[in-house]
């Protein structure tokens, strides 16, 4: 008696529902590399960090405060001084609480300088724990700032263009380049353009003669440079600044 022995071959059928179409090689090598580019990218922007300046419209800070912080001539805010929206000029009037007026204080301060609420306690922080008088301790912070810095030396037409100039490795202190924008000068220091075509032309296109230099700043236009002489008084700042709200705002 013979024995038969069943062939063990799989007989390969054809693929249902994708009328018989098989991926080649290729196609799945290179699908594989965009899903290893996908997740790479995924990744990244899992730990990016936020950018720490506003990246909207600067006009609607103005609106709702009802006038230019920055002291522009063309903003919307001189004609239409009151909040956006259809029911903003029946909001201008509105009384306020003293909570809402010591959070406008703060948020026009922050603005004004061009900072995220996280650096900006942080700076009120530092100032409680300097002798002397809170509220200037922390605006001479607020403004011995870098980017505050090349935007008073008339280098930036806006504290956002300051700190961009700053971060693109444009600003050198003391002969020594500087691309951190909350770096806290002090007196002595000398801020200056980097020596180089790029960031000296962009630094000439930008300066502008109605640049007004502080008092606290001395200016070297022909050296790209300027010093700071001297800690800043409550004269060198806007008069719309209301700091004794910001300190209660933050002793709540």
């Amino acid at each position: 008696m013979r024995w038969r022995f069943r062939s063990t071959s799989v007989r390969r059928r054809k693929p249902r529902g994708n009328h018989g179409f098989a991926p080649s090689r290729d196609f799945l090598r290179h699908a594989w590399v965009r899903l290893i580019v996908r997740r790479a990218f995924a990744r990244a922007d899992m730990t990016r960090k936020p950018m720490a300046t506003y990246r909207g419209r600067k006009t609607d800070i103005c609106r709702i405060v009802g006038y230019d912080i920055w002291g522009r001539p063309k903003s919307p805010a001189s004609k239409r001084p009151y909040p956006l929206g259809q029911h903003g000029p029946n909001l201008k009037d509105r009384r306020q609480s003293e909570y809402g007026e010591q959070l406008l204080a703060k948020q026009v301060i922050r603005r004004y300088y061009n900072m995220l609420e996280k650096q900006f306690s942080n700076t009120f922080k530092k100032a409680q724990r300097m002798p002397g008088n809170t509220s200037l301790n922390f605006l001479r912070l607020l403004e011995t700032r870098l980017a505050t810095a090349v935007w008073r030396l008339g280098y930036a037409r806006t504290p956002f263009q300051a700190r961009q100039m700053v971060s693109h490795c444009h600003i050198m202190v003391n002969g020594r380049m500087v691309n951190i924008a909350s770096f806290q000068l002090k007196v002595g220091d000398v801020v200056s353009v980097r020596d180089r075509e790029s960031s000296r032309r962009i630094a000439r296109d930008n300066h502008y003669e109605g640049a007004a230099v502080p008092a606290y700043m001395e200016a070297d236009v022909q050296g790209f440079s300027g010093k700071i002489i001297s800690l800043p008084e409550r004269e060198d700042f806007p008069k719309f600044f209301q700091e004794q709200q910001v300190v209660e705002f933050y002793a709540r």
